[in-house]
């Protein structure tokens, strides 16, 4: 039997309601109530990106009429033709940075000239989530320091009370339902959540992601169970066993019983080969994954692919995506994604007849599993094929077709770059770029740039997501490394040390750029100091073997450049431990005779 998850009973200790009651919260749901959306037709085109920019720089500067009017168009894109957060999470995402207290100040200056203003609120709610979610992190409860956690349920406090207000002002926008449940659950799975849930249904049945938030709450990993997961899917197929939410609810659960699989495995092992892995989610599945919970999956699907509702296809390919990307479920991912190509009337083989016609994102999901496993070719194709046969799915409008088209177009700048086509990368990016892409997007541009060695635009086109909160520390690392090819160390050096300082999968290269910045200006005291400041850097757990080797060798040459050659003869030994550079071997027969001849 699979232990429950380390911390959880830290976890739990923190959350204000237990998990006792959670079927009655939702035993006398109505499904069925429901509540039109108006919505104008004209409004069709949106670039939710460029808008992001546009607003932050209106609130910066107290131009809240111009953050009002694009806030409440974008907005408007989550109307049409029916609730999808898609475009406003994009565009709140790019525009909310929670490291930013100018920007925070400035919210509050909109909410007091404007207090009956909705978007003023619920940006600032925005806001208040993800300074709570940056201050905690994000790692287990247990980890999480009492002066961290306050700070976290302070702010989450802040943004549940411009929610409720936004509410208050405009009850019509479904964007708030799912705002608000993503603040509530911060403190765990509580009878308010489950209150909020059920108002959010009420008015929007068909709108998936509140579901989904409760949902993923019940976790074992968050203090739930596999049992109540099933129960509260099972709640929504007697009430309403055709509607959309409800079939799309049978494929998530899936998706977080694999996840609690692999979280599982990883969590109770010491050992980290992927076969063990792999062989241990099975095992899970086997007990928990019944011929009836995976003949709903199939079911489920069948039904979403014959109706092929825009809004409910991107639902099923975020949810098989986020199951290819859960470690050690391959055995599990195939048929599943085989049992949408069939809903789809869709072939997931490389090479097919000359008649086959498939869904767009069926094809995408197929070049994700290859770039999975790393295989470049067939992705590369696949999303090709993608893009090909994109123009035979009907959308309910050109910005829909032209988001779709952008996303597929950063995946093939992705592909490109691990194959080191730098400038294929660069002009499929552009293009999704010009389509209205994401930061991911833009990214892409300002990477190949650097390879291409054209520093200067990479210095440029790095900054305009600087401040972006998923792509943003990337870039500046792509930013400060061009910076120190045109021998810029001043900017160079600022751009690096706010990645090293960051939690950025980018900060093990940023510090030991940092220290060869200084090794290059002759001052060995300051990269060792940069050197002795992340210990991550000698972590395994935070840095491969190659990096920890790299990082020992450099604070063995700066010791041994300031004299103290026992100290470097450790780092030397340690580098060696972890990796095979020639220049620590050198250095520590060097060290040996030195330290001899005293």
């Amino acid at each position: 039997m699979l232990a429950l998850l380390i911390g959880l009973t830290a976890a739990i200790r923190f959350q204000p309601k237990s998990m006792v009651g959670v079927e009655s919260a939702f035993a006398s749901w109505n499904l069925r109530r429901s509540v039109s959306l108006a919505f104008d037709p004209q409004n069709k085109r949106g670039r939710p990106y460029e808008s992001a920019k546009i607003v932050r720089t209106a609130i910066l500067s107290s131009d809240f009429g111009t953050a009002q009017r694009v806030t409440e168009n974008i907005l408007k894109l989550g109307h049409l033709p029916s609730p999808n957060t898609d475009p406003v999470t994009k565009f709140l995402d790019a525009l909310v940075d929670p490291t930013d207290p100018s920007f925070g100040r400035q919210l509050n200056a909109w909410v007091e000239k404007s207090p009956d203003s909705m978007p003023a609120h619920l940006v600032r709610a925005k806001f208040y989530h993800d300074v709570g979610w940056l201050r905690r992190g994000h790692g287990y409860v247990n980890t999480v320091s009492e002066d961290e956690m306050q700070a976290f349920m302070d702010a989450m406090r802040n943004g549940e009370a411009d929610v409720i207000r936004a509410l208050q002002l405009d009850g019509s926008e479904p964007f708030l339902q799912s705002l608000r449940l993503e603040i509530l659950r911060g403190y765990g799975y509580s009878d308010e959540m489950g209150l909020a849930l059920q108002d959010s249904v009420s008015k929007f049945p068909a709108f998936f992601p509140p579901y989904d938030l409760v949902l993923s709450t019940l976790q074992p990993k968050w203090g739930g169970n596999i049992d109540t997961m099933f129960r509260f899917v099972d709640h929504f197929r007697s009430t309403d066993p055709d509607g959309m939410a409800t079939k799309l609810l049978d494929v998530d659960v899936y998706r977080y019983l694999l996840s609690t699989a692999s979280t599982q495995c990883r969590d109770n092992s010491e050992n980290s080969d992927y076969q063990r892995l792999s062989d241990c989610v099975r095992e899970f599945m086997k007990a928990n994954a019944t011929v009836e919970r995976e003949s709903r999956l199939i079911e489920a699907l069948a039904a979403i692919g014959k109706k092929n509702d825009y809004i409910a296809t991107k639902a099923v390919q975020k949810l098989i995506s986020s199951m290819i990307d859960t470690a050690g479920s391959e055995i599990y991912v195939g048929p599943t994604l085989q049992a949408a190509a069939n809903a789809y009337d869709s072939d997931t083989r490389l090479i097919e007849d000359g008649k086959s016609r498939n869904h767009y994102m069926i094809d995408s999901l197929v070049a994700e599993t290859w770039l999975r496993q790393g295989n470049l070719d067939n992705a590369l194709t696949k999303y090709q094929e993608a893009l090909r046969d994109l123009p035979l799915t009907k959308f309910p409008s050109t910005s829909e077709q032209d988001a779709a088209t952008a996303e597929i177009k950063a995946q093939l700048a992705k592909v490109y770059a691990k194959q080191r086509r730098y400038a294929d990368s660069a002009d499929v990016a552009r293009e999704a770029v010009a389509l209205g892409g994401s930061a991911e997007a833009q990214l892409w541009v300002c990477y190949d740039s650097y390879w291409l060695k054209k520093y200067d635009a990479a210095v440029d086109e790095c900054a305009d997501i600087v401040d972006d909160q998923e792509n943003g520390l990337s870039a500046r690392y792509w930013r400060g490394a061009a910076y120190r090819e045109l021998q810029d160390d001043d900017n160079a050096i600022r751009e690096l040390s706010v990645v090293a300082e960051s939690k950025s999968n980018w900060r093990v290269s940023a510090a030991i750029d940092l220290s060869m910045l200084y090794f290059g200006q002759n001052d060995n005291n300051a990269a060792l100091n940069v050197l002795n400041k992340y210990d991550y850097l000698y972590d395994l757990k935070a840095a491969g073997k190659d990096d920890v080797a790299v990082a020992f060798n450099n604070r063995c040459y700066a010791y041994m450049e300031l004299g103290d050659y026992k100290k470097a003869l450790d780092d030397c030994t340690n580098s060696l431990a972890n990796g095979n550079i020639p220049d620590a071997y050198k250095k520590q027969q060097e060290l040996l005779k030195l330290i001899a001849s005293r």
